[in-house]
This record gives structure tokens, sequence and C-alpha cells, in this order.
């Protein structure tokens, strides 16, 4: 018994003398769940944001039923419905809405009206708009409660009304939410399986004296590293990604052909250049990790910081996506957004150009900062 307690005193001495295996141990992963969390649920239960609806024959009933600091409701003519459907389409509102004549009085006056023969309310609706499907729904749920309190003196969508794109725009909103993520993963992985190994590993077993002395300048040294870790990162990820994007047509309930035949070959080279820029900055990211670190298990639980990091941008097309300009200057998630540009087919070449611009400076500026921490001994010996 004396020799297991002197064993466990070594082994807890050990623990709480390393600061960094105390941090990555047992704070950081508490600390970690409870910012995920928070961040998830300020994302889920946040206040609706303002949605536009255009009516046509706008009712006083529906209106008093909406949220008038999440809803705006704006008249229209009959004659501007065909204008109304293309500004849901473009984004410049978020839903149509078109009122039968004398609505408000048909819901004082009694009776009741079979289905089919009901005044129809029509709602349209971007499928593939995030704030369009959200706007239809809130709406959707008010007519509901409304027809629920007047005895089916109306119908909703029946004979006209409903999603404004097709079942191929619908299917690419599907990819468009759910693939940038899945990519975001899987080139993730592949990074954390290779990096740390090649920097924190020579680290460890001490060969990274006999690498540093050879005839080769430590920016050259950096350069190689990232470059081959990145090429041998996306290769990894490569077969996951190819065997996802063919089977989810089949989840989805289409064919292998049609998702192939949705985009153009430009939108598959977009595809592969903005999947190179985003494993260049993550393998940079973990390779400065890696030397910083003393040990692989040591670097691969500073990894995980930034692996919840990357998981929560690239679950960011779930809930939102933006065509601002300025978006695109942001590491990591300017590669989300272009994405979920390519896979809806709403590609913007702009927004390509100033993502990959963008990633390219933050690649020059991990790379240098990267050099200046090969070039420290205090860094690269742990002294």
């Amino acid at each position: 018994m004396k020799n297991v307690l002197a064993v466990l005193k070594k082994e807890f001495a050990r623990f709480f003398r390393d600061k960094r295996l105390v941090v990555g141990t047992l704070i950081l992963p508490g600390l970690l769940i409870f910012v995920l969390y928070t961040v998830l649920g300020s994302v889920i239960y946040s206040p609706a944001e303002s949605y536009t609806v255009l009516a046509v024959r706008p009712s006083a009933a529906f209106s008093a039923l909406l949220d008038e600091s999440s809803f705006t409701v704006t008249e229209i003519g009959e004659e501007e419905i065909g204008e109304a459907k293309k500004e849901v389409l473009g984004g410049s509102a978020d839903l149509l809405a078109v009122f039968p004549e004398n609505f408000d009085d048909l819901l004082s006056e009694g009776g009741f009206a079979p289905v089919g023969q009901a005044p129809n309310v029509e709602l349209w609706y971007d499928s593939s708009s995030v704030s369009s499907s959200s706007a239809y729904s809130a709406a959707a749920a008010a007519l509901d409660a409304l027809e629920e309190g007047v005895s089916n003196r109306f119908d909703v969508n029946i004979s006209a009304g409903g999603d404004l794109v097709s079942a191929a725009e619908a299917e690419a909103s599907y990819f468009a939410m759910l693939l940038p993520f899945l990519i975001l993963t899987f080139l993730y992985s592949g990074c954390m399986g290779i990096a740390p190994e090649s920097i924190a590993g020579e680290k460890e077993r001490g060969t990274i004296a006999t690498l540093l002395v050879t005839p080769i300048k430590r920016s050259e040294l950096v350069i190689g590293k990232i470059l081959s870790l990145s090429a041998l990162s996306a290769l990894s990820a490569v077969g996951s990604f190819i065997g996802t994007f063919l089977a989810l047509p089949r989840l989805a309930g289409g064919s292998i052909g049609d998702a192939l035949s949705a985009y153009s070959v430009g939108e598959y080279f977009a595809l592969f250049a903005v999947m190179i820029s985003a494993v260049l900055i993550i393998v940079s990211l973990i390779s400065m990790l890696s030397a910083y670190a003393k040990s692989v298990k040591e670097a691969a639980s500073l990894c995980v910081p930034l692996m919840i990091v990357v998981m929560l941008i690239g679950i960011s097309t779930m809930f939102f996506t933006t065509s601002a300009p300025a978006v695109f200057l942001i590491p990591v998630y300017n590669c989300v957004q272009v994405m979920a540009e390519i896979f809806s087919l709403r590609f913007s070449a702009l927004h390509l150009l100033i993502a990959l611009a963008s990633n390219l400076v933050y690649i020059a500026l991990l790379v240098w900062a990267l050099t200046k921490m090969f070039k420290s001994e205090k860094v690269v010996f742990n002294r």
C-alpha cells in the first residue's frame, strides 16, 4: 500500500506541476463546453431578426398576431405580385402574402366553408433562404392560430402559394447548409492527424535540433512543412468528401448524376481553391500550436479550442448566410460562406477573389509568425 501511495503521489505531483497540463485537462474542457452551448443557445434562441413581408390586401387581424418588432408589413398592389416574387427570390424581401378580398370582414362573419371552397391565403417564400423560411414558418403559424378560432373560414396555400424555388434549388440549399460543415470537419481532422506529429513529435523525439542545424533557412523549413502537411491533409480529406458528396443525393432522395451536373466546372475549381486555402490556414494554426507544445499529447490538447471554433464556424451556414463583402475577409469563415454560395447555386466570383486574396495575406502572416517561433530557442527547445 505504501508503494501504491508513493506512485500516486509522484503522478499527482507530475501532473499538477505542469500548468499547461492542468489547464488543458481540468479547466479547458469544461470552459469550452460552456462556451459552445452558450453560443449555440444564443444563436438558436436569440430574438428574431426583422422580416420584410410584402402583402396584397394586408389583413389587420393577421398583422395583429405578428410581433411588430420582428415583422415589417408593406402593402403592394395585385399588379406587383410578379415583381414581389422576384424580390423574395433575390433576398430583398422575406415573404409575399396575398390575402383574398374583404378578408377581415370574412373573419367577422359566421358560417363554415368546406375544404377546397374556402378563400385561400397565399404565402410565397424561398426555402433556400434561412430568413425567408423563418418568416414563412412564423406567418403560417399565425394563420393557423387564426384559422382555428374561426371554424375554417379560409385556407392557406391550398390553390396557390408555396415555395418559389425549384426542387433542384431546394436540394442545393440542403447541401449548402450541411456540406460546408462536413468539409471543414474532414479538413480539420486531416490536419490534426498529421500536423502535431510533424512538429511537436520532432520536439518530443529530439530530432528538431538536427533539422535546425541543416543548411536551410528557417522560413524555407516552415514553408516546406506547411506545404507538405497541407497536401497530405487535403488528400486525407478528399476521399471522405467524395464519399459524402456522392451519398448525400441518395439521402435527400435524388440521384448522384443530378447532383454532379448541378454545378459547373468553374464552381468545382472554385470549391477546390477555397478548400486549399482553408487547409493552409488550419495547418498553419495547428503548426504554431505544435511548435509551442512540448509533446504531441500537449499539442493535441492545445488544438481542442481551435477545433471548437472551427466547428462553430462550420455550422454557421445552418443558421444564417450573408453576402456582405466584409464577411469574406474573415479567415475560415469566408471559406464556409463561399462554399455555401457554391452549393446553393449562388456562386459569386467577387466573393471568391476577396476570400482567396485575404487568406493569402493571413497565410503569409502565419508563416512569418511560425518562422519567428522556429528562430526562438525558448520555443523550439522549451527553455
